[in-house]
């Protein structure tokens, strides 16, 4: 029959989104945690254990604003914005790199990557071309 099995921190649980990013040479990017909710208030409290920890290696915990935890188009900006803008600008000052280089950003295809986030460029960062896939189903060869 069925068996009741005690966790810890059984009452503590929440769902969210958590946004992974690795570049091709194998670093990976701090993480974008998203949470359900309207608030800060829906993200981890600074007292939490390692927080501070988190929040020194660039991880960024973000609200959805919304009835889920799933990206949305305010999310998608933060973390090029906050996350993934940065290390490119980084990694082309390293190389000696002009910031004008043109940068490939490869993600899954989720509804949001193609939405509106993905056609209204005026906000995206220049010099970017996004390769957009699904796994199986379309490959970026090349970019000139």
């Amino acid at each position: 029959g069925a068996k009741q099995i005690s966790t810890v921190g059984n009452d503590e649980k929440h769902a969210f989104t958590v946004m992974v990013s690795i570049s091709n040479d194998g670093t990976m990017l701090p993480l974008q945690a998203i949470y359900q909710g309207y608030s800060k208030g829906s993200c981890p409290s600074q007292s939490t254990l390692n927080y501070e920890n988190c929040i020194s290696a660039g991880f960024q915990f973000e609200n959805s604003n919304t009835k889920t935890y799933w990206s949305t188009y305010a999310t998608m900006h933060s973390l090029v914005d906050n996350i993934i803008s940065p290390y490119f600008k980084q990694k082309k000052q390293e190389l000696g790199l002009p910031q004008t280089q043109k940068t490939i950003w490869q993600i899954d295809v989720w509804s949001v990557h193609r939405s509106r986030f993905l056609v209204m460029d005026e906000d995206r960062p220049p010099n970017y071309w996004v390769a957009l896939c699904t796994w199986g189903l379309h490959w970026p060869v090349s970019a000139v």
